[in-house]
C-alpha cells in the first residue's frame, strides 16, 4: 500500500500542477489534495522516504486504513490553520500526523515497550531538527507541520485509551 501512494504521488507529480495546494483562497477540495503534489523532485523524494519510513513504524500498531484516515484528517484540519498566498504542497502534514500518532502511542500505550531509548531519544531530535528548518525555510510551511504533528499526538490520546481498553490484560 505505501508504495503505490508514493506512485501516486509521482504521477501526480507528474501530470498535475500547484493547482492541488491551497492557500487561503483556494476551494475546500485543496485541503485534501495538497498532499499528492510535491514543488520539486527533492521534496518529492524526501517525504517518499519520510512517509515510508513512519508508515512502516505506523502498521505494527494501527490498521493501515484506520491511520491513513486519522492522518489525512489530521493534516486537513491543520491546513485550515497555516494558510497562506502562496499554495501549500506535500505529504507532509500526514507525515507529521503519522508522527504524532505514532509518539503518543509508543508513550502513552501501556503494553507498548521502547527497546531501545537512545535511539527513540535519537528520533524525538530528528523531528525537532526537522521542525526547526521547517521554521527557518522560507518555503516550508511549518505551522502545518507543527499543527499535524500536536493534533496527531491529541488524537493518539483516545486512541491509546480505547485500545487499551480493547487489549487484553
Amino acid at each position: 500500500m505505501k508504495y503505490l501512494i508514493i506512485l501516486i504521488l509521482i504521477l501526480t507529480y507528474i501530470f498535475f500542477g500547484n493547482e492541488l495546494g491551497y492557500t487561503n483562497v483556494s476551494p475546500l477540495y485543496t485541503h485534501f489534495t495538497y498532499i499528492f503534489r510535491h514543488a520539486s523532485v527533492l521534496h518529492l523524494l524526501i517525504n517518499s522516504l519520510a512517509f515510508i519510513g513512519i508508515y512502516t513504524s505506523m502498521e505494527k500498531h494501527l490498521n493501515k486504513w484506520v491511520f491513513l484516515g486519522i492522518s489525512l484528517g489530521c493534516s486537513a484540519l491543520a491546513s485550515f490553520g497555516a494558510m497562506y498566498d502562496k499554495p501549500t504542497v506535500g505529504i507532509s502534514g500526514i507525515v507529521y500526523a503519522m508522527t504524532g500518532l505514532y509518539l503518543g502511542i509508543t508513550l502513552l500505550h501501556k503494553h507498548i515497550k521502547i527497546a531501545d531509548t537512545r535511539k527513540y531519544l535519537l528520533y524525538i531530535c530528528c523531528i525537532v531538527i526537522s521542525l526547526s528548518v521547517s521554521f527557518v525555510k522560507e518555503d516550508s510551511n511549518f505551522l502545518l507541520h507543527l499543527y499535524s504533528l500536536v493534533i496527531g499526538i491529541a488524537v493518539s490520546v483516545p486512541l491509546v485509551r480505547l485500545k487499551s481498553h480493547n487489549d487484553p490484560d
